[in-house]
């Protein structure tokens, strides 16, 4: 599977864990579907599907793993309409109002009630170990999806020093510059899209199909507003979007990359999983380590937990 965002974490020390023994950890936490009263319940899957039962698939020095996560829909809009006819009720039955501290108790009662015939939305998360580079590749464009499946992770093996990577160069500052006419490092382009924000507002231009080079841009820039995503394409191979958190978000692989993988030729679903992690993350390793340097290095991590 092709990944289409990317959380970076920096591991302040070498993951020295083996493939098996990580594998026998995940899989002493398996992910386990909601119960009639669970909200949600998450915990770990093979990811190369539900043909394979290795919990770690690993090509050379990268081990991908996979979250799953099931939690119920139960919509606010139906909760309240059911509170609403109890309270109702209450006021037609018995005269009197119902105050806050009742109401919350009628609705914690209305969700027990509902949670066993609510229907279930299931996710999975995925992520990878780059044990050569020391980081943690993480499918997600959510910051807390992120974070919690770190979190995840961290139990499974009871300890994990790893933060959320910080360039040296603060990339606002940086991507602010490429705009304003700046030579971009070797390799990288510019797209067709940004996001502008002002410094001392909340004022926000967002600018899509658009030469960033147009004098609106610069106009913009001129007033103060920075640079807070930016379109990029690397090697005219991969597409993203990077923002003021160096997070790497809507990628996009360009076809010649995945045929790569169909090359190979692969004769089943977890041979063809193999076969595009392999090219994938050799492609990602690439980029990472390229936007790692155009952005000055990593900034030295604190010790962590």
């Amino acid at each position: 599977m092709w990944f289409k965002n990317l959380r970076l974490f920096q591991l302040t020390e070498p993951f020295t864990t083996s493939a098996e023994a990580l594998g026998d950890a995940l899989a002493g936490k398996p992910f386990q579907p909601c119960g009639s009263q669970d909200l949600v319940r998450s915990g770990w899957v093979p990811p190369a599907g539900s043909d394979s039962t290795d919990y770690v698939h690993v090509n050379g020095n990268y081990l991908m793993i996979c979250a799953k996560r099931q939690e119920k829909l139960l919509p606010g809009a139906v909760v309240n309409e059911h509170l609403e006819e109890k309270v109702s009720q209450i006021k037609n039955d018995e005269g009197r109002p119902v105050g806050r501290k009742e109401r919350q108790t009628l609705k914690d009662e209305i969700i027990f009630d509902l949670l066993p015939r609510a229907f279930s939305k299931s996710s999975r998360d995925y992520a990878y170990i780059a044990l050569n580079e020391r980081l943690i590749l993480v499918n997600s464009s959510s910051a807390k999806r992120a974070e919690d499946l770190l979190s995840e992770l961290r139990e499974a093996l009871g300890s994990l020093k790893a933060i959320p990577l910080t360039p040296q160069q603060a990339p606002a500052q940086l991507m602010t510059h490429w705009l304003r006419g700046e030579p971009l490092p070797p390799d990288f382009e510019l797209g067709e899209e940004c996001e502008l924000q002002a410094g001392k507002d909340s004022r926000v231009v967002r600018c899509k199909n658009l030469d960033l080079s147009a004098p609106e841009v610069a106009s913009h820039l001129e007033a103060g507003m920075f640079a807070s995503k930016l379109a990029l394409t690397w090697k005219e191979a991969i597409h993203f979007v990077l923002d003021d958190q160096f997070a790497v978000k809507r990628l996009k692989f360009e076809d010649k990359l995945q045929e790569q993988a169909e090359d190979r030729n692969p004769e089943s679903a977890a041979e063809a999983f193999d076969a595009d992690f392999a090219i994938m993350s050799l492609e990602l390793a690439a980029l990472v380590g390229a936007l790692i340097k155009a952005f000055g290095g990593t900034a030295e991590p604190e010790p962590s937990v």
